[in-house]
């Protein structure tokens, strides 16, 4: 419940004005490659909210816990899951 809490407040800051839009895996790897939209796409969506968040939008681990009230254990934690989903493979 509180992972879908989190993935709508992100979703909304990304779609609003200020930011819109939510990137998928060829901007935050700016070389195209197939493989790695195909494990973004696959991850969890808080995950890869996150994923975006700090690589894409360059936000800090603390900025993201701070804007969207999750702790930045819990952010580190999605970030390095999805970081290890994509260089794991």
């Amino acid at each position: 419940m509180a992972d879908e809490i989190c993935l709508a407040r992100i979703e909304r800051y990304l779609a609003d004005g200020e930011n819109a839009g939510l990137e998928n895996a060829s901007v935050i790897c700016q070389v195209r490659d197939g493989r790695i939209d195909k494990m973004v796409a696959q991850m969890e969506p808080l995950t890869r909210a996150i994923l975006i968040l700090v690589v894409a939008r360059k936000m800090s681990v603390a900025e993201v816990a701070r804007r969207f009230r999750m702790s930045e254990e819990r952010v580190c934690r999605h970030f390095r899951l999805a970081v290890e989903g994509i260089v794991g493979r």
